[in-house]
């Protein structure tokens, strides 16, 4: 049987039949008319390949796999096992992040400028640039452990709230990094202790695009304080959002901000 025939045969191309021949998988015996001696066995050792390959072991490793105890191809699978959970459970977490972006498209789409009520999700937030800021050991050591954990966690915005009551311009804006309760949790992240609060519970969020958030004025959050005076809870804490997503709009590059005001 020529190797095309036998390629054909299993369902794969002949060139991959010629690696595994040279890689020793197949031992099909060579006639002198070209033609090889394939047996069944060839055949189960090439399908025996592919189905470990596609569990990302090499063909050496099935190779080698085929001199191992069955405990040594046990720990092998249950080292790959635990590898591919691992991947699952950050490419949820990833999928998430993706529709948390999704869904400040929507609210966009929906209406800038808008505020909504909303219960917002526990989180954690360190400031590290702004007059907010508070760089101590352990505040620069959860800023690291934020900033390796892009995309899980998110850049957070503060705006003092003496700077909103005395209507300073601009206002005192700081950054920093967060993260949400649950997404900390699926990471297993240790925070320091000085960080380790949560702020969450019902409020007004105000979607608004700005090209520098450093600039920001009592004017630009307008709506957000009216609505707050309205409700008879006029601004008396710091106001904390996040910074979703920047990106071009009519030609300028803005940044795509949710500010909360405690209700």
């Amino acid at each position: 049987m020529k190797v095309n025939e036998f390629a054909r045969q299993l369902g794969i191309v002949s060139s991959k039949v010629r690696y595994y021949d040279r890689m020793g998988l197949i031992q099909g015996e060579r006639q002198d008319n070209n033609y090889r001696n394939f047996t069944p066995q060839d055949a189960l050792n090439i399908y025996h390949a592919q189905m470990l390959r596609s569990f990302d072991m090499s063909i050496q490793e099935s190779l080698n796999a085929k001199n191992e105890e069955l405990e040594a191809i046990d720990q092998w699978v249950g080292a790959h096992a635990e590898s591919l959970e691992e991947q699952i459970r950050w490419q949820e977490i990833k999928l998430l992040r993706l529709k948390e972006m999704q869904a400040y498209f929507q609210m966009i789409k929906e209406g800038r400028e808008r505020v909504a009520p909303l219960f917002r999700d526990n989180s954690y937030n360190v400031w590290n640039f702004g007059t907010g800021a508070v760089r101590t050991p352990g505040v620069q050591k959860a800023v690291e452990i934020l900033s390796e954990n892009m995309p899980f966690s998110y850049i957070a915005i503060k705006i003092g709230v003496q700077s909103v009551i005395k209507e300073r311009r601009p206002l005192d804006v700081s950054i920093g990094l967060g993260i949400l309760e649950r997404n900390k949790k699926k990471l297993n992240l240790k925070l320091p202790a000085e960080v380790e609060r949560k702020e969450g519970g019902e409020i007004l969020q105000y979607m608004l695009e700005v090209s520098d958030p450093f600039q920001l004025t009592c004017q630009d959050l307008k709506p957000l304080l009216d609505e707050c005076r309205r409700r008879g809870k006029p601004i008396c804490t710091d106001i904390i959002g996040r910074i979703y997503l920047s990106y071009m709009r009519n030609g300028v590059f803005v940044h795509g901000i949710g500010l909360a005001g405690e209700i």
